[in-house]
């Protein structure tokens, strides 16, 4: 067989193999080119998925009355201190028992929010307060006038009922002519 013959019978071979050549460079220089990649942009891994657990508030800061130094009955309650300590009214001649009735509790409140009944007076119905280690709800608050003091319904005792009295600053004479009365009850 001639050069010829062979050329003739085998150029489908060749020239396929040439096209599969020029097609696999193209390929290679368009991929180098970047024509295959995606406009898209590739979605985010998913994180793994987590169960939600719904977040508790902190608990509001606690009142915590635990020591009180004792002081006697008195017509005007005005406990002897600067405002660093809680007062229970004890003298049971008088109707004040230390223990078995409501304890009487007196703190001052101070201009510079520095005094021990400042943090009784941010409590109001339905909050909670500690008082010698033991939890009370507070019932009722109370914003009366001094001379009003004596006509409040909080004399009768209870030997589960707390009664926290401070004053309230009046802010524009310095003046305290006001007190507020905290009634709570011992937490069941």
């Amino acid at each position: 067989m001639t050069f010829k013959e062979t050329l003739t019978r085998r150029w489908p071979w060749f020239a396929g193999g040439g096209l599969l050549t020029v097609v696999v460079i193209a390929v290679l220089v368009a991929a180098l080119a970047g024509v295959f990649s995606s406009s898209e942009p590739e979605p985010a891994p998913r994180a793994s998925a987590e169960i939600a657990t719904p977040t508790t508030p902190a608990p509001e800061p606690e009142v915590d009355i635990e020591t009180v130094q004792t002081m006697p009955y008195s017509p005007v309650w005005n406990p002897p201190d600067a405002g660093e300590n809680f007062w229970q009214v004890v003298d049971p001649e008088n109707g004040y028992p230390e223990d078995g009735g409501t304890d009487y509790v007196l703190a001052h409140a101070c201009e510079d929010q520095g005094c021990a009944g400042d943090e009784v007076r941010t409590l109001d119905a339905g909050d909670e307060l500690t008082y010698r280690g033991e939890p009370y709800v507070v019932e009722e608050k109370l914003e009366i006038a001094k001379t009003e003091i004596a006509d409040q319904d909080i004399w009768t005792h209870d030997p589960a009922r707390l009664v926290v009295i401070t004053c309230i600053l009046d802010p524009e004479t310095g003046e305290y002519h006001e007190n507020d009365i905290i009634v709570a009850t011992r937490a069941a």
